[in-house]
């Protein structure tokens, strides 16, 4: 029999040993040395002498999951903290265990809440969309870097909040049936007569769950630390942004949008308050906001802008949007910004944005056409900045357009009246003025060819009692054959959204089931309004005589008449389908 003193010294030893393999196979983290972040967190995510906390040091990604975590940890876990002690912790955790500009692009689209092909195009690997992208987009999943041990314990978190996930983290493994055991299959052999097979025996599932294999291609291709982090962590700073930028977007269906948002300093370094002035090109309405926003990470912009009194008109024909939310992205050398302002109630409406610093030099953003027939006159608005005094020797369109006249110039916008020569080669046209050039800022065309309708397909959710709606926008856009002379072919040159009549079509999937009657209805912007939700009792379906909810799937068509007469149609599919019932995120905890 083994002595105590020499069971406690072996005892001893192989504690010993396994806290020195437990110390080479440890997973490598980030410190966190935040006083708030250790008093609010710390008393469940313990932190050891090397500063690392449990959880918390073994995972980065964006501000919006570090938030949704956070009221998370409200919600589940009972944790108290002031809205100032909140944003303390959201910027350190965005700073401190952040992604890097690189790392963040892939899945910045969901910060932007895209909602358009944005799924299974963007999905890396077909383990995700059977495990992660069954519940959430797969956006999320982009954004996130953790150890192997970490994707472990989500795993497990996942299952002990969600037991259902089960079935499709972990589903049960088939087992062993022998030979002796299986059922015969009765089967027809190439004679025409019948005949019984033994079928082989069903092998062992030993097969990887489902969330193994997703944990194994996050490990390799998520991990915690990686070079762009690394580099970035090191340049990390917060950007000089104050001063006015010159801005251009684009809006489904309303086409161009030119600008400019005035920056000035916040309370804090990373804070700053905006006045935003742009104007849409083939209207002329004009729409002024105010707003805040923030920086995180060096480069990770969000703010709000809210329209100012009688501000011009609706972005639709549907609605006035009376606040937007900004999602951007800083470029490293800080002097561009890209990214989008989408309603803050709708966010599958909104503008895509590029800012660029405003200078002292004549500067062309671009102009109210995509393009000018050959051969033709017109009169051409030209948008951007010090532009009093235009001369029309000052602009250049490109060979075979010649500028006859200067209507009106004012510092942001100028008039100009040309003329299209005979013959000119289709494609896009710069337009430049002096140091400054508008790159493909309109396209030169003979004819149109055809037009498409954008998107090609589109979901939109009923609501409007207890859920809200989810609208669906589309365009119809021009199409010029491009050099090789064919249309639908990948030279040809877009001419930009034309006016068009929207109706809506029967999509034949099932008899009888009249949805064009049921689904909403589109205005003649493209802009889509779905119905209510719930059963309707003018719409029975079944055999007991019960209505049925409004949900169905239908044709978009456009019908467009060209200026020479020429008639053209085209259709984009649309699903209009039930509520979003399951929402990740509480707004309620950020009130």
């Amino acid at each position: 029999m083994m002595s105590l003193t020499k069971w406690a010294g072996t005892t001893a030893l192989f504690l010993f040993g396994a806290a020195g393999l437990f110390a080479q196979s440890a997973p490598q983290g980030i410190p966190i040395d935040d006083p708030t972040v250790i008093r609010k967190c710390g008393g469940c995510h313990q932190r050891d002498s090397s500063g690392m906390m449990r959880r918390l040091s073994y995972m980065r990604t964006s501000p919006e999951v570090w938030e949704q975590a956070i009221k998370r940890m409200i919600r589940i876990n009972g944790l108290t903290a002031t809205p100032a002690e909140i944003r303390d912790v959201l910027k350190y955790l965005s700073a401190n265990n952040g992604l890097a500009p690189e790392e963040m692009k892939s899945g910045f689209w969901e910060v932007e809440h895209r909602t358009v092909g944005y799924q299974e195009d963007y999905v890396p690997a077909p383990v995700l969309q059977k495990t992660c992208n069954t519940c959430h987009n797969i956006g999320r999943v982009l954004s996130q870097r953790r150890t192997k041990d970490d994707y472990d314990k989500l795993i497990n978190m996942h299952l002990g909040l969600f037991p259902s996930a089960m079935n499709i983290l972990k589903p049960a493994k088939a087992k062993a049936v022998p030979v002796d055991m299986a059922a015969q299959r009765m089967i027809t052999n190439a004679a025409g007569g019948i005949q019984f097979e033994q079928p082989r025996a069903t092998p062992a599932g030993d097969a990887k769950f489902p969330a193994e294999s997703a944990v194994d291609w996050l490990a390799a291709n998520q991990p915690l630390i990686t070079p762009e982090w690394t580099s970035w962590k090191a340049a990390m700073k917060t950007p000089k942004l104050v001063g006015t930028w010159l801005l251009t977007g684009e809006e489904l269906s309303k086409g161009k949008i030119f600008g400019k948002m005035t920056i000035t300093q916040g309370a804090a370094e990373d804070q700053f308050t905006t006045a935003v002035e742009m104007t849409y090109a083939t209207t002329g309405n004009t729409v002024k906001t105010t707003g805040r926003s923030i920086v995180y990470t060096g480069y990770n912009w969000r703010g709000r802008e809210s329209t100012t009194p009688n501000a011009a008109p609706a972005l639709t024909a549907a609605a006035t949007p009376t606040e937007w939310r900004e999602a951007m992205m800083v470029s490293r050398d800080g002097n561009s910004i890209d990214g989008r302002f989408f309603w803050s109630s709708f966010g599958e409406l909104g503008i895509d944005v590029h800012l660029s610093r405003m200078g002292s030099e004549p500067t062309a953003l671009g102009t109210d056409i995509s393009g000018l027939q050959s051969p033709s006159k017109a009169t051409v608005k030209i948008f951007g900045a010090n532009l009093g005094g235009l001369k029309a020797t000052d602009v250049d369109f490109g060979k075979g357009i010649t500028v006859s006249k200067v209507v009106s110039a004012t510092p942001t916008l100028a008039t100009v009246e040309v003329d299209v020569a005979k013959g000119l080669a289709v494609g896009y046209r710069d337009l430049v003025l002096g140091k400054s050039t508008a790159v493909g800022a309109f396209a030169v065309y003979d004819k149109i060819g055809y037009i498409e309708v954008g998107p090609d397909a589109q979901i939109s959710r009923l609501g409007g009692l207890k859920y809200p709606k989810n609208y669906a926008q589309y365009e119809a856009l021009a199409w010029a054959a491009g050099p090789d002379g064919k249309l639908h072919t990948d030279d040809d040159v877009a001419l930009g959204p034309v006016q068009a009549q929207w109706t809506l079509e029967e999509f034949f999937s099932t008899p009888d089931d009249d949805d064009t009657k049921f689904v909403g209805n589109i205005d003649d912007s493209g802009f889509f309004t779905p119905n209510v939700e719930g059963p309707n009792q003018q719409r029975k379906k079944q055999a007991n005589n019960f209505g049925v909810n409004n949900f169905g799937d239908v044709w978009v068509a456009a019908s467009y008449q060209a200026p020479d007469g020429t008639k053209f149609k085209a259709k984009s599919y649309l699903v209009v389908t039930v509520p979003d019932y399951t929402m990740y995120d509480q707004p309620e905890v950020a009130q």
